[in-house]
């Protein structure tokens, strides 16, 4: 009987130890930030939708990380700028050759440089800064510029997540 009692209490008694020990689950984010905006989005590149993408794609990455709220840009407690600096296509893979003369290759990488700053309102310094690059690879078909927005809009959404991960465990 005394048998079964401490076996029923050993769960309890690990549960009091390991939470009296300062381990605690939770959110890396910094402390007084609760909401981030994203900024309209700069693109210094000659690619078409670049901005577009990369915005949609980093208020996706906040919402989906879940350490910060996704606010307006009136009411969040620090705004996060991002510039698309630069957009790179490598061809990788096999390829194939037409009739002897053109060249197409199957599959591209597109690499996606965004620069960040995040901000709080009222102060002109940023609270954390810098560079993230994020790729994707893609298949280009017949319109192999569909091809290359997509794989723009896909290494958008892994740069996004890349760098929602830097603004959360960043301090």
């Amino acid at each position: 009987m005394l048998k079964n009692i401490f076996r029923a209490a050993l769960p309890a008694v690990l549960m009091l130890i390991l939470t009296g020990c300062g381990y605690h689950i939770g959110f890396i984010k910094h402390p007084q930030i609760d909401s981030v905006a994203v900024a309209p989005v700069v693109n210094s590149t000659a690619i078409y939708n670049a901005a577009g993408n990369m915005r949609m794609m980093a208020s996706e990455a906040v919402m989906q990380d879940g350490s910060y709220k996704l606010a307006d840009l009136k009411r969040a407690d620090a705004i996060l700028y991002i510039t698309v600096s630069r957009i790179d296509f490598t061809a990788v893979g096999t390829s194939s050759v037409e009739r002897d003369r053109d060249y197409r290759p199957d599959e591209w990488i597109a690499r996606v440089t965004a620069e960040y700053k995040l901000i709080v309102p009222g102060q002109g310094k940023p609270v954390l800064a810098g560079t993230v690059t994020g790729q994707s690879h893609f298949q280009a078909g017949a319109d192999v510029e569909s091809g290359r927005l997509s794989g723009v809009r896909q290494a958008c959404y892994d740069t996004a997540v890349k760098l929602v991960r830097q603004i959360t465990e960043g301090w």
